[in-house]
């Protein structure tokens, strides 16, 4: 199981090197791994996209590679029969909309496609509350052992303190917009002077009063004012 874990964190690692990103720490937990980077959150959502698909396909790289050791007799039937069960395990809970797992993460990239940064972001944290709440309660109707328990509260703390962190999140997506210079091909047209309605991998123009404004003098003027 652990070389299941490390080998699919090296395949998150291997696509975050060649994008060149920062790599601040690494945590392996029980069900899985967790990389925190040093990055900020505007980097294109493709590069993240990618960067969270290639753990999984290197497990499954990995997996293909003991079926065919096991294929040629190089390892039992009992340890090939572990890796295939810790193999389907660790792949479909880690899919789960559970934060942080990596299919909270694909929640939180695909709906940043067609939503703001900050509802595409409180939606995955609502989700994951849901179906943490709906496991616990199934775990009441079958026969799990003591650790799946403290598994699911260890993932429910890091829920609670993701939905803490909410506010800090946003307020430093917009802090990155007024102080870099990003560079988005798609622009978005918002009315008014919602700040809440900026979405990632694209570019504001503000409408305020008939007039167009962009997405740095609408920022500028938030910041200036504090």
């Amino acid at each position: 199981m652990f070389s299941i874990i490390v080998i699919h964190e090296v395949g998150h690692l291997i696509a975050a090197f060649y994008y060149k990103y920062n790599i601040e720490k690494i945590h392996l937990y029980p069900f899985g791994g967790h990389i925190k980077f040093n990055e900020k959150i505007n980097k294109p959502i493709k590069e993240e996209l990618i960067i969270l698909i290639s753990g999984p396909i290197v497990q499954i790289i990995y997996f293909l590679i003991m079926s065919t050791f096991n294929y040629f007799s190089l390892i039992n039937a009992n340890t090939y029969n572990l890796i295939i069960n810790y193999h389907y395990t660790l792949l479909f809970f880690n899919l789960l909309p559970i934060f942080p797992l990596d299919g909270s993460k694909l929640l939180n990239l695909l709906l940043s496609k067609f939503i703001s940064f900050k509802k595409a972001h409180l939606t995955m944290i609502y989700t994951s509350y849901i179906v943490i709440i709906a496991c616990l309660l199934s775990l009441k109707h079958i026969s799990f052992g003591i650790n799946i328990y403290l598994l699911l509260v260890l993932l429910l703390i890091k829920i609670i303190s993701e939905n803490k962190n909410h506010k800090m999140l946003y307020n430093r997506f917009l802090l990155e917009r007024y102080l870099y210079d990003f560079y988005f091909k798609t622009i978005k047209i918002i009315k008014g002077s919602k700040l809440s309605k900026m979405m990632r991998d694209k570019r504001h123009l503000f409408i305020i009063n008939n007039k167009k404004i962009t997405e740095k003098e609408v920022l500028k003027r938030r910041y200036k004012s504090k």
